[in-house]
């Protein structure tokens, strides 16, 4: 191959010698505040120059070949002699900020009050990133080191070992509202309910609830955001049952009334690996948690 048709600058080589120190293309991306897909290319250019593998890839990980043994050797030496020329010329460079990956499950969505993160947010040394999705693609991403951090209110599969830990966060009191005339849950048997999706763990708890009172409403409607069915509740839709905490936020619209409380524990989880998980996440589950037990997942 003719070299000259790809390019090698000092980019390549570092983003080599930060995938080889981190061992994942996932956390090297995190370090280096990139996207996978922008650092996938970058290591197989590098790769296509010197015409070698530097990597054996297995179920995520960048397990380092004998090629890559000896260009890791080349990078330290490299790499620390850049260090050290820092040293020589200092300049007044903004500290760069350690980013925080926090996944967020839809069907936890909204439940899980914003000014939880707030603090986080407000860090001067963390750069918090909090986005949302779809449970089982989100633990995918924890599991891969994509995420530092998972909210949900699914915990992992207990037969299959992850490689996670969880700790509860908080057990939201969840209430039955109303904007009709209905005074007691006795009343409910065959009433329109706004039910949440089959996706939420929420479904199930709420489903052998009814079971043991022997109500079996009317489904006419289902979502995952607890602030929809509050909502379409305060339109008369139909009754549903959200966390307590978001009724006494409902100061616009018609009025809700809280017919009843379900006795059942709704857990919110933060789940993070298990192996050296950082200061940063330690941190972080102090200050979204309302509790300090951890668990294992």
């Amino acid at each position: 191959m003719d070299r000259n048709l790809v390019s090698m600058n000092y980019n390549h080589l570092y983003y080599f010698h930060v995938i080889a120190e981190e061992g994942s293309l996932a956390r090297a991306a995190k370090r280096l505040h990139l996207s996978q897909p922008t650092l996938s290319t970058q290591l197989r250019q590098l790769e296509e120059y010197f015409e070698v593998r530097f990597f054996d890839r297995a179920s995520g990980a960048m397990r380092l070949n004998a090629n890559g043994r000896k260009a890791l050797e080349v990078t330290k030496e490299m790499f620390h002699l850049a260090e050290r020329l820092e040293t020589f010329f200092p300049a007044d460079h903004p500290p760069v900020k350690t980013r925080l990956e926090i996944g967020v499950a839809t069907t936890v969505g909204r439940s899980f009050a914003i000014e939880r993160f707030v603090s986080l947010f407000k860090s001067e040394e963390i750069m918090t990133r909090v986005r949302q999705g779809d449970h089982e693609y989100l633990m995918h991403e924890l599991v891969c080191n994509g995420l530092d951090l998972l909210i949900t209110d699914v915990l992992p599969d207990q037969r299959h070992d992850r490689g996670t830990e969880y700790r509860v966060l908080t057990a939201p009191d969840f209430v039955i509202v109303t904007s009709d005339t209905v005074d007691s849950i006795d009343e409910l048997h065959g009433r329109p309910f706004v039910h949440y999706t089959s996706h939420s763990n929420y479904r199930f708890m709420i489903d052998q609830f009814f079971r043991e009172r022997k109500i079996e409403p009317r489904v006419i409607a289902e979502a995952d955001d607890v602030y929809v069915i509050r909502d379409a509740v305060a339109e008369g839709v139909g009754f549903g049952i959200v966390p307590a905490n978001i009724v006494t936020r409902c100061d616009d619209g018609p009025p809700l009334r809280i017919i009843g409380r379900i006795d059942k524990r709704f857990e919110i989880y933060a789940l993070y690996n298990r192996q050296d998980p950082s200061e940063e996440v330690l941190a972080a589950l102090d200050v979204l948690s309302d509790t300090q037990k951890p668990g294992g997942a």
